[in-house]
């Protein structure tokens, strides 16, 4: 039995420790921690913020939310422990957030994680916390699409799809039934997701549901969630608009880590949304069957693999810790390969300004 336990301990170690020698560059992409729902139906037993909620408005993080990125902040350090320095120095690490308050507050409770106040940078007595600065990334690089006019029409152009004619077709009779019970209205699965998340959150934090939800949620509730959440990035074009800037600039970064691997900040982070993260595993080809979980994070690593450039993704989802392939490619892909598997994704910002403002049609 001790000898299972020795070898258990081993292989959980080697799991977060990477063995870092080979490493270059790592570029972080992660959700935001547990928030709020953003909407309450007609008939929520919980829509009281007051009570339920601890007084915090619709769409902020909780208190869980924090443990959560304070947590994985603490495996990333974990994870990097013999690479990446233990005392901060903003020429290692650049943080990124979307100008919202949940993702704003999970990247400063990810780099207290990751950073905790050590030596000389204690600035106060028993405190470990220490500033670390957050910088607003550009949105045409984490792509909101909420200013893309040709992402709309392709959007628009959904409802044609017979895969989404045929979902609504055979949900139709659950849409006319939440829209009874809940004051929504309810047409297509799109319109289900802000009810899905209520729900989901609302028993994450430990309430109980109404029974008459008990026949479709989760399922199919969650199944639709996901294909709402695989829509936004439903083919090529769609997947270019919203994630083709961001891929774009992890290629150029590592090309850049690639040719001098002494140059700075060697570690990127992103604090996002589903609706970034999502995207990119749809355009990447591991498409998620199910909705995102709170915190969920990826890792790409350029790593020197045979004196060649080469990429690995991680995920981080919920207790689960895996090693993924890029569009099919082996689990250690060459940056030329990943660069050419995305060549018809790739856009910089002044090409997305301009595929932005010309219509599809």
């Amino acid at each position: 039995m001790l000898t299972f336990k020795i070898a258990l301990l081993a292989f959980a170690a080697a799991t977060v420790d990477a063995g870092n020698e080979n490493l270059i560059a790592v570029v972080q992409i992660y959700r935001h921690g547990q928030r709020t729902p953003v909407m309450f139906y007609n008939s929520d037993p919980y829509a009281d913020l007051n009570i339920y909620w601890a007084g915090l408005d619709l769409g902020q993080l909780t208190n869980e939310g924090k443990r959560q990125h304070y947590a994985l902040g603490q495996f990333t350090r974990n994870r990097y422990s013999d690479w990446l320095p233990k005392v901060y120095n903003k020429a290692d690490i650049y943080v990124q957030s979307t100008d919202v308050d949940r993702t704003h507050m999970s990247a400063q409770a990810n780099v207290y994680g990751l950073y905790p106040a050590t030596g000389s940078q204690v600035w106060r007595k028993y405190v470990n916390w220490q500033p670390i600065p957050i910088h607003p990334s550009d949105p045409r690089v984490v792509t909101s699409s909420n200013s893309c006019p040709a992402y709309y029409e392709l959007y628009a152009k959904l409802a044609n799809e017979e895969e989404f004619i045929n979902l609504d077709k055979q949900y139709s009779s659950l849409y006319q039934y939440v829209s009874e019970k809940t004051g929504l209205n309810v047409t297509t699965f799109s319109d289900l997701i802000q009810f899905y998340d209520a729900l989901h959150i609302e028993e994450q934090v430990g309430y109980s549901l109404p029974s008459w939800t008990s026949s479709f949620y989760p399922e199919p509730l969650s199944t639709l969630a996901a294909k709402t959440y695989q829509s936004l990035s439903y083919n090529t074009p769609m997947k270019r608009l919203t994630t083709g800037v961001l891929l774009n600039e992890i290629i150029q970064y590592f090309e850049l880590m690639a040719t001098n691997p002494t140059a700075k900040p060697k570690y990127q982070m992103y604090s996002c949304h589903d609706t970034n993260v999502f995207p990119i595993l749809n355009s990447i080809g591991q498409t998620p069957t199910k909705p995102l979980p709170f915190a969920v994070s990826l890792w790409f690593e350029l790593r020197l693999v045979n004196s060649e450039p080469t990429v690995q993704l991680w995920m981080k989802s919920d207790g689960d810790f895996s090693r993924l392939s890029i569009n099919g490619c082996s689990l250690d892909c060459p940056l030329s390969e990943v660069k050419a598997y995305w060549k018809e994704l790739l856009l910089d910002v002044d090409g997305l300004d301009k595929e932005c403002a010309v219509s599809s049609q």
